[in-house]
């Protein structure tokens, strides 16, 4: 674009140079030949009517012609008084009177004007002349023929055309100020977001680039700027995600290697094959878990997930997720306590994946709550939406972590010694169901006192 936009501006500045060196006498030649033709016919029309007619009978009066001299030389126009049969009677030029103009090839009496006439003998050089009838007591008698030399004009022409150049080089200078700045507004920010398009296309995605516009160039530098600051964060997550996964992976992988390995070479007895084997599965389960997660958040991320909506009572779906722990309850002596604003309570989602939602999160109220206490979940409606609280008295989440624990993998330090089977992707499934029902989910939380999650559902549909 840069180069475009100079061959344009070189082409502007030769048409601008080389037109008006060429164009600019021609038309003002011409302007001036225009002016100068209606100005002789009208001296030689003036003349005639105001001048002739009185004095014809008697040229040789000097003052007649002291009157017609001076006029020529004040008009710089050279002017003939001839006869009907083309004699010169005065010539304000020559004192050749014995001279008729219908000797001349070139008749300058039967045409009004002429143009770029040439006298041989007489006139040499071109001319251009007006000629005007003169009658006398409702006679003709002859001509006015006012002329001058076409040299004079040209020269003229010269003179003005360059007295213009000024304005010819200032509107060159006008033209530069202007490419100058259309160069400065378009092919510069231009390369800026080039080069920042080429350094994020080349995995620099902290590259910044100045703009200081405030037009489209200015947005485009925005959403580039905002889209690598999210490849940026994708990069670093992706970093974070293998360092995890690997993690996640390695300790159970360990664990079942290890002890497979032992119970094959003999190094653990048969009658504690047992208890090994039950720390394998132990693994293995973490592993299938894990794996399953994982695939469920990536077809989240693929936009994969399929909501399959229906109206059901979350009342009791509550109900029998919250019997599925039950023998989790007992061996920790916990209760779970349901508190229903209404015995039913209708919801349009999907219900598989609510179930979900509301497993994740009863898990995680137990797995952290101390023996002999309460978890309480409640439904109540607010404003045409159902709101559903999962409430537990555990240990809670420090302040720093409550905007951390959406993401993956994500623990506190709190959670690391009593989650020993948790991924920490349950959080960041429940997160992106509720999203996906475009609803919202809040978390409030006090160390050592307990933490309270709460969503929202759309009603059942009028």
């Amino acid at each position: 674009m840069s180069l475009k936009l100079f061959f344009c501006y070189i082409i502007t500045m030769l048409f601008l140079l080389f037109g008006w060196t060429i164009l600019g006498p021609k038309i003002i030649s011409h302007n001036l030949l225009n002016e100068q033709e209606n100005y002789l016919y009208n001296e030689a029309r003036q003349i005639a009517g105001n001048y002739v007619s009185g004095y014809y009978a008697s040229l040789s009066n000097p003052a007649f012609t002291k009157e017609i001299s001076s006029l020529a030389e004040y008009t710089d126009v050279r002017i003939l008084i001839v006869r009907k049969d083309g004699e010169i009677m005065y010539d304000t030029s020559s004192e050749k009177t014995n001279i008729n103009l219908f000797d001349f090839e070139d008749n300058i009496l039967s045409e009004m004007i002429s143009h770029n006439v040439t006298l041989s003998g007489f006139i040499d050089e071109p001319i251009i002349s007006a000629s005007y009838p003169v009658s006398y007591n409702m006679e003709a008698h002859g001509y006015i023929v006012a002329l001058t030399y076409m040299k004079t004009i040209y020269e003229k022409a010269d003179d003005i055309n360059r007295s213009y150049w000024i304005y010819v080089i200032a509107l060159g200078i006008l033209i530069t100020i202007i490419y100058s700045f259309i160069y400065k507004m378009v092919p510069v920010p231009l390369k800026r977001t080039l080069t920042a398009a080429r350094q994020l296309s080349n995995r620099n995605y902290s590259y910044d680039y100045k703009i200081s516009s405030k037009d489209e160039f200015k947005g485009i530098h925005d959403a580039l700027t905002c889209i690598g600051d999210d490849l940026n964060k994708t990069q670093k997550y992706q970093k974070d995600f293998i360092a995890n996964i690997s993690h996640d992976f390695r300790s159970p992988l360990t664990s079942i290697r290890g002890y497979t390995e032992a119970i094959m070479d003999g190094t653990i007895p048969p009658e504690m094959y047992e208890k090994y084997l039950s720390i394998i599965q132990f693994e293995t389960d973490r592993l299938t878990k894990l794996t399953e997660n994982l695939l469920e958040l990536t077809r989240f991320d693929n936009n994969a997930i399929m909501l399959m909506p229906s109206t059901f009572d979350i009342n009791k779906v509550i109900k029998q997720t919250a019997a599925s722990f039950e023998g989790t309850c007992r061996k920790k002596h916990i209760k779970i306590s349901l508190i229903f604003d209404q015995p039913d309570t209708n919801v349009y989602a999907d219900m598989s994946k609510i179930q979900q939602v509301l497993y994740n999160l009863l898990d995680n109220a137990i797995k952290f709550s101390p023996n002999k206490s309460v978890v309480r979940i409640s439904t109540y409606i607010r404003n045409d939406k159902v709101f559903v609280s999962v409430k537990d008295n555990g240990i809670g989440i420090p302040k720093e972590s409550l905007g951390k624990i959406w993401n993956r993998f994500y623990k506190t330090d709190l959670s690391r010694g009593k989650d020993k089977t948790g991924t920490g992707l349950g959080l960041s499934i429940v997160k992106e169901i509720i999203t996906a029902h475009n609803e919202h989910i809040n978390v409030v939380s006090t160390i050592d006192t307990g933490t309270e999650f709460s969503f929202s559902l759309p009603m059942e549909p009028v």
